[in-house]
């Protein structure tokens, strides 16, 4: 589990960091304060972690300088994460991005619970901790894209650092979640939707048994005539996909090309939650979804048994949240002082933990001016650093002190 993300000169990223990441997060703020950011930069390290980074950026219709900071000019793009291992081992992953290359020529893996150092690229040159408790250090002689972890073979890594490689290659997002490409027909398998949720037929075509049979139940809680889908394969393996509707114990077939919005965007929202990935991302979750189906949605998102992000301008996403979890889960995300993107727990703000103990979340969030807001988290931000600084200033005036004394001595 993805615990912790940090980036340096990444877009409106200069010096970001989310802390204690849950099961389950939420995402709020004003517009342009960098939520989507956080999910572009998730999404960013996942392809670095899988080797394709010019197919993203392509896929994206971006080039590579425009995931450098606008605002602090560096060659590098430094990132991190920490993952909590299944066998509770709290590992830190680090690595600088140079887009003139377009790979990580600095990387490293370190096991935070004992110092030791897993792994480390540098200069050329790798050095891995074995199984055995040996180290291998090797010049690398091959070509690369992204993250070196890209072109090992599982078999040849120790299992944290196999972990490491897995957790970060396995987040996946629907950011960018389009009805009209989920419509269409694809011919090629899929074990995934892409980004904008293509290839949701070949996936749902792959889908048997009982994991078919939850799906077809999630889907029918919130759309009750469904009672089944359907994905027919046609000449040229192209794979169109249907939804079976029973009216009146009748039951219509009802092509992909009718089907509204919503529902298609529910069928690809549920069958990704119900993937094997280890991270799902997720913007503007709410986006045509009917209010009505807003709990529901929320229900079984954060049941599902992945790690979700999800971004939210809408207050009845907070509303049904348990107090408990909202004050875990809900960040507000904001631009600082100095133009980056930070965030806080929404709820450990003092003002609005005084406000969540008479209101649930949805009303706090409503009953709140986030300018105001994001202005005093930056105004707290400066004194803070003011502070370090002042503090800085005396320890560096006390060690001139003490170098005299001791020069006098």
């Amino acid at each position: 589990m993805i615990v912790e993300i940090g980036a340096l000169y990444f877009k409106s990223m200069i010096n970001f960091k989310a802390e204690n990441l849950q099961d389950f997060t939420c995402l709020v703020g004003l517009n342009g304060a960098g939520k989507s950011s956080a999910l572009h930069l998730l999404d960013f390290i996942s392809h670095l972690a899988r080797g394709d980074v010019a197919q993203w950026l392509s896929d994206r219709r971006w080039n590579a300088s425009e995931l450098h900071s606008k605002i602090v000019s560096n060659s590098h793009i430094q990132l991190s994460a920490r993952i909590k291992s299944k066998n509770g081992r709290d590992l830190a992953w680090t690595a600088d991005f140079k887009s003139s290359s377009m790979i990580c020529p600095t990387e490293r893996v370190l096991d935070i619970s004992n110092g030791e150092m897993i792994f480390s690229l540098d200069m050329g040159r790798y050095s891995m901790l074995l199984e055995s408790g040996s180290r291998d250090d090797v010049t690398v002689t091959f070509n690369y894209q992204g993250s070196i972890l890209s072109a090992f073979k599982e078999d040849a890594m120790p299992p944290e650092l196999k972990e490491v490689k897995s957790e970060l290659s396995n987040i996946r997002s629907l950011e960018l979640l389009s009805p009209p490409l989920v419509r269409l027909s694809y011919r090629e398998a899929a074990a995934d939707i892409e980004i904008e949720g293509e290839k949701l037929s070949p996936l749902l075509y792959g889908i048997k048994g009982e994991a078919r049979a939850s799906l077809v139940g999630l889907l029918k809680r919130f759309y009750p005539p469904v009672v089944d889908f359907k994905v027919k394969q046609e000449r040229g393996r192209w794979k169109k996909l249907s939804l079976i509707e029973e009216h009146d114990g009748k039951r219509v077939d009802v092509d992909a090309t009718y089907i509204n919005d919503g529902v298609l965007r529910l069928l690809a929202i549920l069958a990704h939650s119900a993937s094997h990935n280890s991270l799902l991302l997720f913007d503007g979750i709410e986006n045509g979804v009917s209010p009505e189906v807003v709990e529901k949605l929320v229900d079984v998102i954060r049941t599902c048994g992945r790690q979700i992000i999800v971004t939210t301008h809408s207050p009845m996403i907070l509303n049904y949240l348990p107090d408990d979890l909202a004050k875990q889960s809900v960040r507000f995300v904001y631009r600082s002082f100095d133009g980056g993107t930070r965030t806080v727990p929404l709820f450990e703000i003092s003002k609005m933990a005084e406000k969540l103990r008479i209101m649930g979340p949805g009303e706090a969030f409503v009953d709140t001016s986030l300018s105001l807001l994001a202005e005093e988290c930056a105004a707290n931000d400066k004194a803070a650093m003011q502070t370090e600084c002042h503090g800085k200033g005396k320890l560096r005036k006390r060690e001139k002190k003490a170098d005299a004394v001791n020069r006098g001595g």
